[in-house]
């Protein structure tokens, strides 16, 4: 088996060519690199409960359609249900304030209507935007 120095003598020595190649290869693995660590930021998913797509609802009413939940040891907006749109309309039509109302008693649903995201840490997400996306496609019939 030969030396490596002596196989490669027929290159030459590092020249303007090698420094170029060099700098242009690494130019794209430093790019790939900060890929890698861009998907960690805008694949975020964001904290999230179901939408509530009613106007006539006063703001007590939409916060309290959506139940809580105890996630970690921890209260928080469920994630994937809310109470019966209809009937929580139809009890704030009648006059009634949720204080009023045993929320439990209410059937939950599915969230129909799509999600609201929290902008509180990122403006958008990958996540956030596909779902919106998604929604307004089903709402749409598409």
């Amino acid at each position: 088996m030969a030396n490596y120095d002596e196989d490669t003598a027929f290159l030459g020595q590092k020249g303007p060519f090698f420094v170029i190649l060099f700098f242009l290869l690494n130019a794209i693995y430093i790019s790939t690199g900060f890929h890698g660590l861009y998907i960690v930021f805008v694949g975020a998913s964001p904290s999230h409960h179901c939408r509530v797509a009613d106007g006539s609802l006063s703001e007590e009413w939409m916060k309290a359609s959506i139940p809580n939940e105890t996630v970690n040891g921890k209260l928080q907006p469920s994630q994937c249900r809310r109470y019966s749109l209809e009937t929580v309309r139809n009890l704030s039509a009648l006059g009634y304030s949720p204080l009023e109302v045993n929320l439990t008693d209410i059937t939950a649903e599915t969230c129909v209507d799509g999600w609201s995201y929290s902008t509180e840490i990122y403006h958008s997400t990958i996540v956030s935007e596909v779902r919106q996306k998604e929604g307004s496609l089903r709402v749409s019939g598409g």
